[in-house]
């Protein structure tokens, strides 16, 4: 009887390995094919100035030995180290930042199809999933934090399922990880594995001051490994420490993490847009940040008051600890860019919860209800403002795109950016010498890479207000570089008066307007201007230069049509 049994044990573990193998094979698979099909459709339509620009800047220059912080403004050096090892392979183009974003995607996704397998029966059901998943992750500069959260879901499941030290040790891995990537990334995950770690102590069989310890000891031991490559550049490469403590110190001097915005309410959405297309696009976009609260804190309510049968919990209780303290991502800035890549611990949450509603009609009810809800969010969030769907829509309009050439790699854009780009190709071609710097302000970082110019200032996405001595630096930059052009609009953000570049950065703009003159560019929309500076005043002159030329280029700039 013993050798049956022990025959009948070990024949259980081989099935569960095998299967697990599968599963693993087929969330690989499963995650590759979605993101090559996506990847393959979407790579050469459209391109954003602002944000993508900002990121491909600063993988260019890291990929050409720049270091970021500390040789450019940017985000935390992860993403940009990521980028640049696949540019050895792929090269620096638009084209191979995309690819490489877009494996970092299937790496992501790969782990929420793991994850989603704890609740998703059966294989068509789970692609569906990954389908939904990979749809909601936009915009394609930011593939990295969605990615980042389905790793920390899937590792949130498996320290549930088994909370070992070793498992804790990964998750502190993970946060060190994150914390590469970006500060809050570690900052969110490092508190969100803390209060996991007091629930499951709390819950479990060991409620004890000092298993607590052991576990929180466990998971500070793989945060410092996980935080290796941060030590070895804190190390190895000179100024990067002060660049980093610097990084944070601009946070606390402008005193938020972003422009922040009021939250759309779903009830507001009939007073914003202009068509029914419109409406529903708000009232999606307001529904995604009225439930994703109210999904969290009923799960963890839910959870601490029932206390049993984690195992079947174990994806919404993940996926709700994580995504409560991803909130503050989606709203420090209440819209579609931020609310999309913290939503996959509310997308996995859904499909947690209908895994926990017991079977029959309550699981159908809830079905019935959750799947027309979804499909409404995914089209109005996740698909209709992707490249491929204006691609598909717009076909068979005439010139819907045309081909544009960005520094090498064909891309379809709209006429109206396709011909705003070749007009600022065009104006600097022919009126900067080659090799000048140039300065590009406030807001469109990518035209450094498409016009082949480095940037001659540390702050290539003048965006924030001047605090801590910005302007004071990009000044002395300039005089040091001897920067003689500048390309520069009077952008605003969210139509703040107060947000303008002129507002927002007043001592750059008053030598920008005092020392500069606009070169009459014809081919330059209305308020962009090609500025070149003025020649210094003979020796002896009266009058103050700046005050003379201020005068001469506020009059310029305001009745000089920009």
């Amino acid at each position: 009887m013993m050798d049956v049994s022990v025959q009948d044990v070990g024949g259980t573990e081989v099935a569960a390995s095998r299967a697990g193998r599968r599963a693993m094979l087929f969330a690989a698979l499963c995650a590759v094919t979605l993101t090559g099909l996506l990847f393959l459709a979407e790579r050469r339509i459209d391109f954003f100035l602002g944000e993508e620009g900002f990121l491909w800047y600063g993988a260019v220059q890291t990929a050409h030995g720049g270091v970021p912080l500390r040789d450019f403004y940017s985000y935390d050096p992860g993403r940009y180290l990521w980028a640049a090892a696949w540019a050895q392979i792929f090269g620096d183009g638009i084209l191979a930042l995309r690819l490489s974003t877009a494996l970092f995607q299937a790496l992501g996704l790969f782990c929420g199809l793991l994850a989603a397998g704890r609740a998703v029966a059966g294989r068509w059901r789970l692609a569906l999933t990954g389908a939904v998943l990979l749809l909601w992750m936009v915009p394609r500069n930011k593939l990295f934090e969605p990615s980042l959260l389905m790793m920390a879901i899937l590792t949130g499941v498996l320290l549930i399922e088994k909370p070992t030290l070793r498992r804790h040790g990964a998750a502190g891995v993970l946060v060190g990880l994150a914390a590469f990537f970006g500060k809050n990334h570690g900052l969110y995950l490092g508190l969100a594995f803390f209060v996991l770690s007091l629930f499951l102590v709390g819950v479990g069989e060991e409620r004890s001051a000092r298993e607590l310890g052991r576990r929180l000891a466990a998971m500070a031991g793989g945060v410092a490994l996980g935080l290796m490559p941060l030590w070895i550049m804190f190390l190895a490469v000179p100024g990067f420490f002060t660049a980093y403590v610097d990084s944070i110190r601009f946070f606390l001097l402008q005193g938020k993490t972003n422009f922040p915005l009021p939250i759309p309410w779903p009830w507001r959405a009939v007073a914003v847009g202009t068509d029914l297309s419109d409406h529903l696009f708000f009232l999606s976009l307001g529904l995604g940040f009225l439930l994703m609260p109210l999904l969290f804190g009923g799960a963890i309510v839910a959870s601490v008051l029932r206390r049993r049968d984690l195992q079947r919990w174990a994806l919404l209780i993940s996926s709700s600890f994580i995504g409560l303290f991803y909130m503050h991502h989606a709203f420090s800035r209440a819209d579609y860019h931020h609310l999309l890549p913290s939503s996959p611990p509310f997308l996995l949450g859904l499909t947690g919860l209908i895994a926990v509603l017991p079977a029959g009609k309550p699981r159908r009810a809830a079905v019935a209800g959750l799947v027309p809800l979804l499909a409404l969010l995914t089209f109005f969030l996740g698909i209709r403002d992707r490249p491929l769907y204006e691609a598909l829509t717009l076909r068979g309009t005439p010139d819907a795109f045309v081909p544009f050439d960005a520094a090498g790699d064909r891309l379809w854009l709209s006429p109206e950016l396709a011909g705003l780009l070749t007009r600022i190709e065009k104006a600097v071609a022919e009126q900067v010498p080659a090799g000048e710097p140039i300065l590009v302000a406030p807001d469109r970082p990518g035209l450094y890479v498409l016009l082949g110019r480095k940037a001659p200032v540390w702050d290539i996405y003048t965006l924030w207000p001047d605090r801590g001595g910005l302007d004071a630096r990009m000044l002395r930059e300039m005089q040091e570089k001897n920067v003689q052009w500048a390309l520069v609009r009077d952008a605003t953000l969210d139509n703040q008066r107060e947000l303008r570049f002129s507002q927002t950065r007043p001592q750059l703009w008053d030598y920008l307007m005092g020392e500069f003159e606009r070169i009459p560019a014809s081919e330059l929309p209305h308020r962009l201007a090609l500025l070149r500076k003025l020649p210094a005043l003979p020796p002896g002159d009266s009058g103050d230069q700046m005050a003379r030329a201020g005068k001469l280029g506020r009059r310029h700039w305001r009745g000089g049509r920009p």
